[in-house]
């Protein structure tokens, strides 16, 4: 791996834990909502209601979602890097052409 890929990927992975580092401080800062004992007011027919707070874990499970989803689209292209490197690498070498000029009917 080149110096520059590696300057890359440990950028991509500090960025990445730095989210999910900043997500579990702001999910533990928050205050879990209290229960209120007052009626919900009646609204309108035309108007909702404001939609209520998410809790702090199910926003952090939302956070580590999108985490693990760009790892494994980063490890998908990866992959497909490799792939392509490996291609380009036989095909300077010339050795799909030999297997093209090879006669379909001999095995020797």
């Amino acid at each position: 791996m080149s110096r520059r890929m590696r300057g890359i990927a440990a950028v991509g992975i500090f960025i990445l834990g730095s989210l999910v580092a900043s997500a579990v401080l702001q999910a533990r800062l928050q205050d879990a909502p209290q229960p209120t004992l007052k009626p919900a007011p009646a609204t309108a027919p035309g108007q909702e209601a404001p939609a209520a707070p998410r809790p702090a874990r199910e926003r952090m499970s939302v956070y580590v979602l999108l985490a693990w989803v760009w790892f494994s689209i980063a490890v998908l292209l990866w992959l497909l890097r490799l792939r392509v490197r490996e291609a380009d690498r036989v095909t300077s070498m010339g050795l799909d052409r030999a297997a093209e000029k090879a006669p379909k009917g001999s095995r020797h």
